[in-house]
């Protein structure tokens, strides 16, 4: 019975082509548009998620700044008004919540500058760079965003002032050394750094560039773009002071949590903790931020965008919907003696019921699947040509966009479908 009755839906909407069309276009552009949003709107939450882990889901941001509301003039002395960590807050730190901190990373900017060959003849073999003075726990903190392709970090007889050794990019030891990078391991490299010459480091590790955004960059592009050059900590500090007399003030610093830590309450308890070690009439406060809090807030928003545009998208759905319920209403008028028929031969109400309801699963249905594939086809080309992210076709807008495509035909199709079955056979079979 079922099968015949597709086989009659099939050929009632045969025979009226354009009409069948135009009918499921409604549900083919309502669709369409919910798969394509949720496509978008998944690709750039897996976007942002893959971002933000680049910098560490188990990172937190630790800062020191001046209260709100603290004003300040030239008059101010400004050794009381310097944000500083000391020695022993960060020990102290450490030592307290060892079982859950796992590195910490502080940096200080010395500048920038240009590398040559030690004793290079050819100035046409450079790198440029930004010089930043790191300690080892840098590197485990924020392993995703320089990952150590070739040889290794700091060692702890490396921190000291006087160490001049460095840890490079791979685009800087390709452009001094050729596209085996590890032949730059152990080389001298000259610098000029802020415009000074006369500084020589010794290359001891390399490690990766995200080169993603710089594929459309042409060889020379890329030859004259600056990476970072890592120092330790301390020399880094040394050479800032000349300019800056601040340098060795650690207002900052970031934290890598042991993993399985729930980072978000983690840094309000620590945020509560460093608060506890500043003097009672200090003149700062302190914030601790983290990535999975970002992340959260990010992905929420993005959930919400997505969904209020589907929900809009879920208006032609509605419209396809009551297309289907006229058109089947039409439909029934002009097949009234077909139905006439029908019951005069034996079929029942429920046959009848049931044949109209198929024909209108079978006209949703259809236009459903249609509008799955316009919709997932539109969220991959708006990926990869208009945002130039990675597509993600979530399964479940799929199955429910199928499910839903037979609960339109079945709701939209009841009322016509049991018109269908209470008429009269006697008043069919006469109707003109």
């Amino acid at each position: 019975m079922l099968g015949e009755n597709v086989r009659l839906a099939f050929k009632s909407m045969a025979a009226n082509k354009l009409r069948t069309f135009l009918t499921m276009l409604g549900i083919i552009i309502g669709i369409a548009a919910v798969i394509a949003i949720m496509t978008v709107g998944n690709s750039q939450t897996a976007e942002n998620e893959r971002q933000n882990s680049m910098y560490g889901v188990n990172t937190m941001n630790v800062y020191m700044w001046l209260k709100d509301g603290i004003q300040l003039d030239e008059n101010t002395d400004m050794s009381r008004y310097q944000p500083q960590f000391t020695k022993e807050m960060l020990q102290k730190m450490v030592d307290t919540y060892s079982d859950r901190i796992e590195a910490v990373a502080v940096t200080s900017w010395a500048g920038s500058g240009t590398a040559y060959p030690d004793k290079a003849k050819d100035e046409k073999v450079y790198a440029n760079f930004d010089l930043q003075g790191v300690n080892p726990g840098y590197f485990t903190v924020n392993a995703g965003m320089v990952p150590l392709q070739e040889g290794r970090v700091f060692a702890d007889n490396e921190l000291k002032g006087d160490s001049y050794v460095c840890v490079v990019s791979d685009l800087f030891a390709k452009s001094l050394y050729g596209e085996d990078v590890s032949a730059a391991l152990g080389k001298r490299v000259s610098c000029t750094i802020n415009g000074e010459a006369g500084y020589t480091y010794t290359i001891i590790g390399v490690y990766s560039v995200n080169m993603g955004d710089m594929g459309q960059m042409d060889a020379s592009s890329l030859k004259d773009m600056s990476t970072t050059m890592y120092i330790p900590y301390r020399n880094a500090v040394t050479m800032a002071l000349v300019n800056d007399k601040t340098a060795d003030k650690i207002s900052y610093f970031d934290i890598g949590a042991v993993p399985g830590t729930d980072v978000i309450s983690f840094s309000q308890e620590l945020q509560d903790y460093l608060t506890s070690l500043l003097p009672a009439d200090s003149n700062f406060q302190i914030n601790v931020y983290n990535n999975q809090e970002w992340i959260k807030q990010a992905n929420e928003n993005m959930k919400r965008q997505t969904l209020t545009i589907t929900l809009i998208g879920a208006i032609a759905l509605l419209v396809g919907g009551i297309g289907v319920m006229n058109i089947m209403t039409v439909s029934i008028t002009e097949r009234t003696r077909e139905i006439g028929t029908r019951k005069a031969l034996g079929a029942r109400k429920r046959d009848i019921r049931l044949q109209f309801i198929t024909e209108a699963v079978i006209l949703s249905l259809t236009g459903g699947v249609i509008g799955i594939a316009a919709g997932i086809l539109t969220g991959l080309l708006v990926c990869r040509f208009v945002q130039g992210i990675p597509p993600v076709v979530s399964p479940a807008s799929v199955v429910i966009s199928f499910l839903f495509s037979i609960a339109v035909g079945i709701f939209f199709g009841f009322y016509p479908a049991s018109r269908a079955a209470k008429l009269d056979p006697i008043e069919a079979l006469r109707y003109e």
